[in-house]
């Protein structure tokens, strides 16, 4: 974020810098504005009575949430033995990982307990050394699941998910496939950030139905090729329209000439080309766009925000309401928090990742209803604890050790100042010590960066390739091969593998993918999924602001598009007057 930016942000919040920093990861300038150091004074522990300070963080937002990101692994799997039971397992640690892994079910039962693993605090080495070694230690879980999945196994970071398969990041859905973050949802395939029913293809879209070819939408159904668009119904190849059916290309039709027209086109049939998706990406470059999609929101600041209310640099904050927020990602019903990616009804968090139901806790991740907790991983129901890894209904333990209030509150000072002379104090977990390699985690994906520029900046790396081992009864079929037209297709695709015409990787058709296709007569996929998710990935919305003019009033405004773009940029007075 550029200097002018941040200033320009500061102004129209309301809030004063009151230190500018030079972030000594990536060189960028960042401002300190004195409603940070009233939130970091008010998540600052305090034992015995004595306040432990934050101060503010010595890098960059950006460069604070790709550390984070570097210790997720959300969509890397790997067939392995279960260290416990040593049966085939799927998870995202490989086989060759020096961590020990329990298959879920394993790890979440009374087999073994957390604290036969504890330990005290060395003092004469670095708590980060020591917290490495331990996690290496103690049983690790094989995926990152939570509450009642059912028949879900090959998905990841998901809740109340029911006959799913490789959905990521997902919530309460039913008979979904190769999507991202989608809520509340059934009969969704290849999807991010889209939700409700019956959809294929969709990007930051909502309550959609019986679609495909979605993006950045809502109230849409029974329609193909949409951009930008809200409450439409049968309409095909349109983009900046609302309240609106029957309409091809923003042109409106009879109910009749709509599906006379439709017919003549034969769409369907010709979607293995991309003759469409390639027309359709043509055509909205004639459109302008809104500067930033911004709704229900009070004194908010960067991009696809709902129902918020102060919050700074954060994005994609919806569903529920969102108050005193900033450089929050991905969260839902969190208030007064910082640096906060993927997580959930919490508040007064700071540093963390994939919290549930939590509260004053900082540099942490994946907790579930805990409070007052340090540089933790994996607990629940806890609360006072400092470096401890999956330790259930407990409280005042350290490194997995059971203490007193009374110890606990003079032993863990002494470590914070210990901290502070190896220089590991108010610090979240380095990623060289995570368990991950740069390139199989979500970093990579928001920041991604080559082999050398990976070693460079001290992040591990996966170099070795496994093998995808398709068994002798799977026959290969190139991507250009298969059939054009869904109603082509038999039931022996099932036994067949298709080589991706991008990756050359091979993939398998499943059976309810199937079904899906033939019910909805869309054509096989030609692409891995893992291309396909790319795909998807690099047409969201941008994760970097801008500062630029509006294209229509030369008013200043934020946006996610760069000064130099193909479109028109409105701010949203002027988009709302000319698209309503």
């Amino acid at each position: 974020m550029s200097k002018e930016l941040y200033e320009f942000i500061t102004a129209q919040t309301g809030e004063n810098i009151v230190e500018r920093k030079t972030c000594p990861n990536c060189g960028q300038e960042f401002a300190i504005t004195d409603k940070d150091l009233e939130f970091y004074d008010k998540i600052s522990p305090v034992f015995n009575g004595t306040k432990y300070e934050i101060p503010a963080p010595t890098l960059c937002p950006d460069c604070r949430q790709q550390r984070r990101l570097a210790w997720r692994n959300e969509r890397k799997l790997y067939k392995r033995k279960c260290d416990l039971t040593w049966k085939n397992i799927i998870s995202i640690y490989s086989p060759d990982s020096k961590y020990k892994v329990f298959d879920q079910k394993e790890w979440r039962s009374d087999k073994w307990n957390p604290l036969d693993y504890g330990r005290d605090f060395d003092f004469s080495k670095s708590f980060f050394e020591q917290f490495n070694e331990f996690l290496k230690n103690i049983p690790l879980p094989s995926l990152i699941t939570f509450w009642n999945n059912i028949n879900s196994e090959y998905c990841n970071y998901i809740m109340w998910l029911k006959n799913c398969y490789l959905e990521f990041w997902s919530l309460d859905c039913e008979d979904c496939m190769y999507g991202h973050n989608n809520w509340y949802s059934k009969n969704i395939i290849d999807s991010y950030f889209s939700q409700w029913e019956y959809l294929y293809e969709g990007i930051l879209s909502s309550k959609i139905y019986n679609s495909c070819y979605i993006y950045f939408s809502e109230n849409i159904s029974e329609s193909e090729f949409i951009y930008n668009s809200n409450n439409l119904s049968n309409c095909f190849m349109c983009c900046n329209l609302n309240n609106k059916s029957f309409c091809i290309l923003n042109k409106q039709y009879t109910k009749e000439e709509y599906h006379q027209k439709i017919k003549e086109i034969n769409l369907w049939n010709k979607f293995n080309n991309y003759k469409y998706i390639a027309e359709f990406n043509k055509f909205v470059l004639k459109f302008f766009r809104k500067n930033l999609e911004i709704i229900n929101c009070d004194n908010c600041s960067w991009n696809h925000l709902s129902n918020c209310k102060n919050c700074k640099n954060s994005f994609y904050m919806t569903f529920w309401l969102n108050i005193d927020n900033s450089f929050c990602y991905e969260s839902f019903d969190i208030q007064n928090s910082f640096d906060v990616t993927n997580s959930w009804w919490s508040s007064l968090i700071y540093e963390w990742y994939n919290y549930i139901n939590s509260s004053k806790s900082t540099y942490s991740y994946h907790l579930d209803n805990c409070n007052n907790v340090l540089y933790s991983q994996y607990s629940l129901n806890s609360s006072n604890l400092f470096g401890c890894v999956w330790l259930r209904n407990k409280q005042y333990c350290i490194f997995n050790k059971q203490y007193t209030k009374e110890e606990y509150e003079i032993l863990v000072p002494k470590i914070i100042e210990h901290m502070k002379i190896t220089w590991e104090r108010w610090e979240f977990f380095p990623a060289s010590i995570s368990p991950f390699g740069y390139n199989e985690t979500s970093a990579n994906e928001y920041y991604p960066m080559d082999k050398d520029e990976a070693q460079k900046q001290w992040y591990k790396r996966q170099n070795k390739e496994y093998p995808i081992n398709v068994p002798e009864w799977i026959k290969l079929i190139r991507a250009q091969d298969l059939p054009e037209d869904i109603n082509d297709v038999d039931d022996e695709i099932l036994k067949k593998a298709v080589i991706c015409e991008i990756s050359w990787k091979p993939f398998r058709i499943v059976k309810a993918e199937l079904d899906f296709y033939r019910k909805h007569n869309l054509p096989l996929p030609r692409k891995h999924p893992d291309v396909r998710h790319l795909e998807r990935i690099q047409n969201r919305w941008g994760r970097k602001l801008h500062l630029k003019k509006c294209d229509n009033c030369n008013k200043k405004i934020i946006t996610i598009y760069p000064e130099k773009c193909e479109f028109k940029v409105y701010c949203e007075d002027c988009y709302n007057k000319q698209t309503y």
